[in-house]
């Protein structure tokens, strides 16, 4: 009963402090026409908090347990001591393009000659593979500049937050893992920023539905069975403009779904059950001391074989379940993927 209460008073306490911020500075427009949304300091509880509600609230999906389970959970609270601003929607290919044409900059898929893209002409884990001439002017579909960029390594992220930060004469970077979940939730416990429901989430999120089932059903299948009718789809196969859809409680777009977005921290399978086990040793088992300004670990096993980073929100090909406010996902530093972007904060 004490942790159940636990997670309510953090959530009204996110609320609270949102609500007494936003009508002081609720957000601003940078040089770049990104708006950047102020959110406050405030506390929450990171992570998968219950397990068994994923298949419950999941009937005709599929549910990677070993995915949706170990990766989220257990969940631990985190406070946030000082606010921050964040792009209401993610990086676009025109913002983006200012940067290339302020800077030359040449992304990595670029310099590599490839990038990860979907090739529906492939089975399984092919699906998705390196192609020649593929990047962020190209990623496999047509986009105009309003679209997020996509094709996009975390490197290249890194160096559009560099160069935004000398441009405005402040501190522009990737959202770390809890300043990213603390917004999407937006004061919420649920599975999404608008409940349990993954229909739900056909209003807020562009993601795998009827749009991509009527020209790829068996990637649609393979994850839900249901709402494949034509009139539930959202009109888009893949990226959607950002902002086409609902915004959360905290006015931001494209939290659920549009494409995976890059987080600053370094990823590891492991880290939630050390910060439980810290936040428990701290405070104790019934009433843990939440871990202060949580950015991931400073360094994981994984490193050894590359610089792996966290990826958070879900995109245009996977389905509800994958979209959730605490799904984790992961991508080496140089890697380009035509389904992963990126938003930033301003410190």
């Amino acid at each position: 009963m004490r942790s159940s209460l636990y997670v309510m008073s953090t959530a009204v306490l996110g609320t609270l402090l949102w609500c007494q911020t936003a009508s002081a500075q609720a957000s601003r427009q940078n040089s770049l026409g990104m708006r950047l949304v102020s959110i406050p300091a405030g506390q929450f509880t990171m992570g998968l908090a219950e397990r068994d509600r994923v298949s419950a609230s999941h009937p005709n999906s599929v549910n990677q347990r070993e995915i949706h389970g170990y990766l989220e959970s257990p969940a631990f609270p985190v406070r946030l001591s000082e606010g921050f601003e964040i792009s209401a929607t993610e990086v676009t290919v025109g913002q983006f393009r200012q940067f290339v044409e302020a800077t030359g900059y040449v992304t990595d898929a670029q310099r590599a000659g490839e990038a990860m893209v979907f090739t529906p002409q492939y089975e399984g884990l092919e699906r998705f593979s390196l192609q020649p001439r593929h990047h962020w002017l190209n990623p496999g579909f047509e986009q105009t500049e309003d679209h997020p960029v996509t094709c996009v390594s975390f490197n290249d992220a890194e160096a559009f937050c560099r160069w935004l930060s000398d441009r405005e004469g402040a501190t522009y970077r990737l959202p770390t893992e809890a300043q990213w979940e603390y917004a999407c939730r937006a004061g919420t416990t649920t599975h999404y920023s608008h409940g349990d429901d993954p229909d739900g989430l056909y209003r807020h999120a562009n993601v795998a539905d009827a749009a991509l089932y009527a020209v790829h059903p068996e990637d649609v299948l393979r994850q839900r069975t249901v709402a494949l009718e034509p009139e539930r789809g959202d009109g888009f196969v893949f990226t959607a403009p950002v902002a086409s859809f609902a915004a959360n409680p905290w006015r931001l777009f494209d939290m659920h779904g549009n494409v995976w977005e890059w987080c600053r921290d370094k990823y590891s399978p492991n880290v939630y059950k050390q910060m439980a086990e810290e936040a428990r040793e701290r405070g104790s088992r019934q009433d843990p001391e939440p871990i202060v300004d949580y950015a991931g670990p400073d360094d994981t096993p994984q490193h050894r074989h590359g610089d792996w980073r966290s990826l958070r929100g879900g995109s245009w090909y996977v389905s509800p379940i994958q979209s959730r406010s605490s799904v984790r996902a992961f991508a080496e530093a140089k890697d380009a993927y035509s389904y992963i972007g990126f938003r930033v904060v301003r410190q």
